[in-house]
């Protein structure tokens, strides 16, 4: 199973204890699932679908548990669907305008007598907000495996809904962003704090322990590799430095011989020669008395110095 399977799997077998929260996850269901048909002379049929078996079965709980209203769960599985399983919730159509009703989906100025997004009211309370996001990201949402990418997103039939979705995100101080995408406005989120907010808001609380473990996992390997990364620039800046000091020791060794520089660059020069991949700090520390890095550049400079005099024919001034 995916990522989002298991999530959706975690959050169906929850138990809705609430009437106002079945109301607000209802009417996400039905809304996001386009599960609203209308025939005509007052009369709708309402129906649920769903990717996966267990999120079917919620819903035909509460149906039952809340409004004592029995449904069929039937199975589609054609070319269209690219040969996945869909489970399809048929609700009674003697109950549809109850239901309707519970929801506030119905509003005699809308099209078809049906909102496309239910009123603000339905969603007044903490746990109504929470309850319509559930039903949401159960019928149309989505979230990839932390482990390979951050993404979350809920796919949502028109603007209105989209925005509604939005809306209540926002409460929470979520971030999201909108996209169209094949006829589907698509709220999604990259950030996985913002991923882990929202699955906790909904009850995800397994999904979001694999997240954030997935995302400690990534952080570290991002840490050594910046490690790593800078460690190998280091070496290649110590490397090429030595190699430029090395080329101006042997010139001078070549052009003057190296014993003619004072004694302190003398000694400095021959320990280059001996130990071309030490860093400064480890030059220092081969000296008696050691001295520090600082000390370290400031003699090998004066060599480098020397060394260009020499090749543009400038007085060399080779001190003490």
């Amino acid at each position: 199973m995916s990522f989002a399977s298991d999530a959706r799997g975690e959050l169906a077998r929850e138990t809705c204890r609430e009437r106002c929260c079945a109301r607000s996850e209802l009417a996400a269901a039905l809304l996001c699932s386009g599960g609203i048909s209308f025939k005509g002379l007052g009369r709708y049929a309402l129906s649920i679908t769903a990717t996966d078996g267990v999120v079917a079965r919620r819903y035909f709980s509460i149906l039952k548990q809340f409004w004592n209203v029995t449904t069929e769960i039937r199975t589609l599985h054609t070319d269209a669907l690219n040969g996945q399983v869909r489970y399809q919730l048929i609700i009674p159509e003697e109950a549809s305008v109850l239901l309707l009703e519970e929801t506030q989906l119905m509003d005699p100025d809308a099209l078809f007598g049906v909102r496309m997004a239910p009123r603000s009211k339905l969603v007044e309370g903490d746990c109504c907000k929470r309850a319509f996001l559930l039903g949401t990201f159960l019928l149309c949402g989505a979230v990839n495996n932390p482990e390979r990418e951050y993404h979350f997103e809920l796919a949502l039939p028109n603007e209105d809904l989209a925005n509604y979705v939005i809306g209540i995100m926002n409460y929470y101080d979520i971030a999201t962003k909108k996209a169209c995408r094949k006829a589907k406005y698509v709220v999604y989120l990259k950030s996985a704090e913002e991923i882990s907010t929202a699955l906790s808001l909904i009850g995800a609380g397994s999904a979001v322990l694999k997240l954030e473990e997935a995302r400690i996992r990534k952080d570290f390997r991002n840490r050594i590799n910046r490690q790593m990364n800078c460690d190998s620039s280091n070496i290649d800046r110590v490397m090429a430095a030595s190699s430029a000091q090395i080329e101006d020791i042997r010139y001078l060794e070549k052009e003057m011989g190296i014993e003619k520089l004072p004694k302190n660059l003398e000694i400095m020069a021959r320990l280059r020669l001996e130990n071309p991949e030490a860093s400064l700090v480890s030059l220092g520390e081969l000296l008696e008395p050691p001295i520090g890095k600082s000390g370290v550049n400031a003699r090998l400079r004066k060599i480098s110095e020397i060394a260009r005099n020499l090749r543009s024919g400038e007085d060399t001034h080779l001190g003490n």
